[in-house]
C-alpha cells in the first residue's frame, strides 16, 4: 500500500509514521531525523519519500551535510525537483543571516510565499551580501570556489582535486583520520548541482581556469593561455574573480 503525503510517495508501508510527523510539529527535528532513519534502516530498499523527509528534519535541525546525503539518497532514486529543496536553501541562508549578521530569521512555510527554492533563492540573494554565500560553499583547503566537491566522513567538504593532490591523512579542518583508500571518495552530485545553481558563472570560470592548469602541466602553453584568457572574459560579468 502506497503511502502519499504533500506529493511524496512512500514505496513500503510505513510503522507509525504519525509519529516523526508529530516530533516536527513539536520543534523536535532530531527525533524525527531519528525516527525516520530507524524507518529505513527496517526497508529492504531506500524509500525516497522517507529520505526526502529525513533530509527536511535534519535540515531543520541544522545538520546540514547530514541533510545533504539524505537527499542525495533520494536524487539516486529520482532526479530531485527545485520544489523539494527550499528547506535546504532556506537552512543555508538561515545559518548565514544569523552567523555573520546576527539577524533572527524565521523557516518559512513551503505553502507560503514563493513555490520554488528558486524563488526563495533570488530573494536570499538579495536580502544577504553574495560573498557570505560563496564563502560557505568555498574550499578551506585552495579557498576557492568548491570544484567538484568531495564530503568527507567527518562531514566537511573540499574539492575532490585538492585533497587527491595534498594526500590528505586527516581532516583539515577537524583533524578527523581519513582512510587510506582515496578511492572510495566520491564527489558530492547534489552539493556540486546546487553550487553550479548558486554561482553559475563563478563556477563556468573555476572550471575554465582548472581546465587552463590542467593544459599548463601537460605543457600545452596555447591551449593554457586560451582557457584563462576564456576565463578571465567570463568572469568581468563576475563580481567575484580572485584566486580562481
Amino acid at each position: 500500500m502506497n503511502h502519499q503525503s504533500q506529493g511524496e510517495v512512500f514505496v513500503h508501508p510505513l510503522s507509525n509514521p504519525g509519529v516523526a510527523e508529530e516530533a516536527n510539529r513539536a520543534g523536535d527535528y532530531n527525533l524525527a531525523a531519528e525516527i525516520y532513519s530507524c524507518q529505513l534502516q527496517d526497508l529492504p530498499q531506500p524509500d525516497r519519500g522517507l529520505c526526502l523527509r529525513k533530509a527536511d528534519s535534519l535540515a531543520r535541525a541544522g545538520r546540514i551535510s547530514e541533510a545533504l546525503e539524505s537527499y542525495c539518497t533520494a536524487a539516486g532514486i529520482c532526479k530531485l525537483q527545485p520544489r523539494e529543496l527550499p528547506l535546504l536553501v532556506e537552512t543555508i541562508a538561515k545559518s548565514l543571516r544569523e552567523k555573520e549578521l546576527g539577524l533572527p530569521w524565521t523557516i518559512q512555510s513551503q505553502s507560503s510565499g514563493g513555490s520554488s527554492s528558486q524563488c526563495f533563492l533570488r530573494s536570499s540573494m538579495v536580502l544577504l551580501p553574495f560573498y557570505f554565500f560563496l564563502d560557505l560553499f568555498s574550499c578551506r583547503l585552495c579557498r576557492c570556489l568548491l570544484h567538484e566537491p568531495a564530503t568527507l566522513e567527518c562531514g566537511h567538504t573540499f574539492c575532490k582535486r585538492c585533497l587527491d593532490e595534498g594526500a590528505s591523512v586527516e581532516c583539515a579542518q577537524c583533524k578527523h583520520k581519513l582512510p587510506n583508500n582515496t578511492s572510495l571518495r566520491r564527489i558530492n552530485v547534489l552539493l556540486s548541482s546546487l553550487v553550479d545553481k548558486l554561482f553559475a558563472t563563478e563556477s563556468a570560470v573555476r572550471r575554465l581556469w582548472i581546465e587552463g592548469e590542467q593544459q599548463w602541466r601537460e605543457r600545452n602553453l596555447k591551449a593554457a593561455l586560451d582557457k584563462y584568457n576564456e576565463a578571465v572574459e567570463l568572469g568581468k560579468s563576475s563580481s567575484v574573480l580572485h584566486g580562481f
